[in-house]
């Protein structure tokens, strides 16, 4: 057992059951036949992991002496989720029907591609996990301020009536007797301050539908039973403003400040490392250059007139030049609108003397480089542009486009590409802005890792969501924030539900869709949902925009500050 868990291929294994496991939750449908499939798929995943935890139970040890089982916290978390996992299919085979809350459980498996054998071969993500797990204790802080702040205003905020009659005509209803004497209904909404409205304060933080909540402040009576006055008391004003300021202003954005420095302590480890790689990196391009000092330049037996050329295509004035033309060629392409007569012959003659002006370039450099050097930099972007262009042209002369089974125009949308060697030209003269790039491709690596981790997050999460509100909505009972762009029905949608929440855009709208009661005749109405939805949208909030988002800003900073 020793043997098989150290080698790498068991790693690999087990990976690769990990990710077929991921891809069977995300099958899950309320078909019948597809519930079969999942249900024989859980049985054999589990009996696989379980497998590989008595094998590493035998081989380590379970919990007495050095590097045991339970002395790793990955495999406490592994063997807890086996556990939980075997509990599900005692329960789902001893009682039909009512596993619901364990088959959430269920979703927790994903965790297992946080395991320390993926995290040791990846570094960066090694860093970030080990960022998030140093800033609890900070942002442990954090929150317990918030929650005192969060308390005070809830505290004062408990002063008003947030109950409302709901009907078509309520230009004569001012109380809740006109309101059932109407036929209509009397209701709370469900973002209210009649309790300490914790709930209610998040989405003010979070700015996210602050404003209906406000007016709604501002329109409350204060008195039990009474319709709300529009503008009724609008020194309540002062209270939400004061809110946002010091909650969602201020103390939120602690977050950021705790993450960075914990990021820059985690960094601490690897920075003598690669400031070793960059040392050696650095002293092997001395060496480059000094290897090539000492050869003879491969234009020294150029003939005088390609080297003239030559020291024309490598002129820093070529480049001034043919930047200033790219500049005018763009300005020419976005002054173009719709219904020009007298503009479209004059763009089409200045696109013939732009494109010549670009061949007539390609030409001289391919002269003077040869093809082998020629294409060796980024003049492949440019023959590239030059050939489409030419391309582009010769379809719209010839009217061929009723005969091609694509349309020229995408050809001349091309030409943007033209934008890009401006671009990159001025890349060239500007530090500044060579520094920038510089900055955003180093951090790429680690900003992969943190999709990583968000890939991760979305997929329990939208799991999770299709098991608790999958069926939520339907004619009998409709909803307002889900919709049927917006709706929890399958994983796929969930996923783009799970990145509108974490853009903040209606996610309280979809939070109060699932706060709503039970009616008795609703089956799929999940009588726990109003305990459990608040959990669910909150600690995904924290976790997408104000953990995970502020890690990327961390790793930034750094890069920029290096």
């Amino acid at each position: 057992c020793q043997s098989v868990i150290s080698h790498k291929m068991f790693d690999h294994v087990v990976l690769v059951f990990i990710f077929l496991n991921c891809i069977t939750i995300a099958l899950e449908r309320p078909d019948i036949q597809e519930r079969v499939f999942l249900s024989v798929s859980n049985y054999v995943f589990t009996v696989i992991f379980l497998a590989e935890m008595a094998m590493k139970v035998v081989a380590l040890g379970f919990c007495f002496g050095k590097q045991t089982y339970l002395q790793s916290s990955w495999n406490v978390l592994d063997g807890l989720l086996v556990f939980v996992s075997l509990v599900d299919i005692l329960v789902s085979l001893a009682y039909t029907g009512g596993n619901r809350i364990l088959g959430i459980l269920r979703v927790l498996r994903l965790l297992r591609t946080l395991r320390p054998l993926v995290i040791s071969r990846a570094p960066g993500l090694k860093l970030v996990v080990e960022t998030l797990i140093t800033s609890l204790r900070p942002i442990g802080n954090i929150v317990l301020i918030c929650c005192a702040f969060f308390i005070i205003f809830g505290i004062l905020g408990v002063q008003g009536k947030f109950y409302h009659c709901e009907g078509l005509d309520l230009k004569n209803i001012t109380n809740k007797s006109d309101c059932l004497q109407a036929n209509y209904r009397w209701i709370r909404r469900k973002y209210n301050f009649d309790n300490l409205a914790l709930m209610s304060l998040f989405v003010l933080s979070c700015k996210d539908g602050w404003v209906n909540i406000m007016y709604d402040g501002l329109d409350a009576v204060g008195v039990d039973q009474q319709q709300p006055v529009r503008n009724h008391n609008p020194w309540m004003l002062l209270y939400f403003i004061s809110f946002l300021l010091i909650v969602s202003f201020f103390v939120l954005n602690m977050f950021v400040g705790v993450v960075v420095e914990n990021f820059h302590k985690c960094r601490q480890d690897q920075e003598e490392e690669e400031a070793r790689m960059r040392e050696e990196k650095r002293l092997k391009m001395i060496e480059k250059k000094r290897r090539e000092a000492k050869q003879r330049p491969y234009y020294a037996d150029f003939s005088p007139m390609r080297l003239s050329i030559h020291t024309l295509c490598t002129s820093h004035y070529l480049d001034l030049f043919i930047t200033f033309i790219i500049c005018i060629n763009v300005f020419t392409m976005s002054i173009e609108h719709y219904n020009q007569p007298y503009l479209e012959e004059v763009l089409k003659y200045c696109n013939y003397v732009f494109t010549f002006i670009f061949i007539i370039e390609a030409l001289l450099k391919l002269v003077a480089f040869g093809i082998h050097r020629f294409f060796k930099d980024w003049n492949q972007l440019d023959i590239a542009i030059v050939a489409l262009s030419i391309m582009g042209i010769t379809l719209e002369e010839l009217k061929m486009s009723a005969s091609l089974p694509i349309n020229p125009t995408i050809i001349r949308i091309m030409r943007v590409l033209r934008i890009a060697r401006a671009v990159l030209k001025l890349l060239k003269m500007a530090k500044g802005m060579r520094a920038l790039l510089d900055t955003v491709m180093q951090a790429l690596p680690q900003v992969g890792n943190l999709g990583l981790l968000f890939m991760l997050l979305f997929f329990i999460y939208a799991a999770l969501g299709v098991e608790l509100f999958g069926k939520l909505c339907n004619d009998n009972n409709p909803c307002e924030g889900l919709s049927r762009h917006a709706t929890f029905e399958n994983f796929g949608m969930a996923f783009l539900m799970l990145f509108r929440v974490s853009t903040g855009d209606n996610w309280n709208g979809v939070m109060k869709d699932t706060l709503r009661e039970c009616h008795a005749e609703d089956r799929h109405c999940l009588t726990y949902l109003p305990w459990i939805s608040p959990i669910y949208f909150v600690t995904f909030v924290l976790m997408a925009q104000f953990v995970l988002v502020n890690v990327v800003v961390a790793v930034l900073m750094k890069h920029l500050e290096e």
